[in-house]
């Protein structure tokens, strides 16, 4: 009698396809957290994301000829390895969207650091700011940063918005809670008006003196007119213990604005 040679089935290739993509999908969700920041109807949590050194600014150009400092600087200060900085819209119109470039200087003007962050980031990009308000923006500094004496913010781009009238956020109940590696910012907030969704909000963190130290910085999307929402801001680095929290900013985000975040609603 004949024997038939035993037959090898072919494995199924599907696991091999799986590990693939769930390696790629961890790809993409890494880079969101360390560019980005995050929040959303379910988890409402932002994110000031990198420690002091660990994504180093990106430094570029000159600015391009023709385009108008709208933005002052109105306080700046340093603490635990961050530039902190509040801007005002000097304008009369309102800023949709401003990219900017930080310039922080010695004492003897020599230029320490100059940077506008990168393309993905938030920390050097203003948007929704009504005439007269302010915003903040942060920088990441290297331990190698020596003392710093001037801080300056060149707008190298921007936008005019719609009327302030049409949209607002207003801010309610704030908190400061400390972590061992943790800073967070937990805030009330309420929307109104036409709004594309979007919403970016600050935590401006002050000094025993009331001097600016840091800025918390995050987007969160899923905002409806009229609807009241708790949101988190993290920082993901303890502060100086004699840190406390000064106010909250809020602005919405102009339809056709990037928000910066991975998020979308239907």
């Amino acid at each position: 009698m004949s024997r038939h040679p035993k037959r090898r089935g072919r494995r199924p290739s599907w696991p091999l396809y799986a590990g693939v993509l769930l390696v790629l999908a961890g790809l993409v969700a890494g880079g969101l957290l360390l560019t980005g920041t995050i929040g959303g109807a379910e988890d409402s949590r932002a994110r000031t994301p990198y420690p002091a050194g660990r994504v180093p600014p990106v430094a570029l150009p000159a600015a391009p000829a023709g385009v108008g400092d709208v933005l002052a600087v109105r306080s700046w200060g340093r603490a635990a390895g961050q530039l902190a900085i509040v801007v005002g819209n000097e304008s009369t119109e309102p800023i949709a969207s401003a990219r900017v470039r930080v310039t922080a200087r010695d004492a003897t003007g020599a230029v320490l650091l100059a940077t506008s962050g990168t393309d993905a980031d938030v920390c050097c990009t203003v948007v929704g700011l009504p005439p007269g308000a302010e915003f903040g923006l942060f920088v990441p500094l290297d331990a190698g940063v020596g003392e710093i004496g001037a801080v300056d913010v060149e707008t190298l781009s921007a936008e005019a918005g719609a009327s302030a009238a049409d949209a607002s956020v207003r801010v309610g109940d704030a908190d400061l809670r400390r972590d061992d590696d943790d800073t967070v910012v937990a805030v009330r907030l309420k929307a109104r008006g036409r709004l594309s969704g979007y919403v970016a909000v600050q935590a401006l963190l002050v000094d025993g003196e009331g001097e600016l130290a840091q800025v918390i910085s995050g987007r969160f999307y899923c905002f409806r007119p009229g609807a009241a929402r708790t949101v988190r801001l993290h920082l993901f680095y303890a502060v100086p213990p004699g840190l406390r929290l000064d106010r909250v900013l809020a602005y919405p985000i102009p339809d056709g604005v990037r928000p910066h975040v991975p998020g979308r609603c239907r």
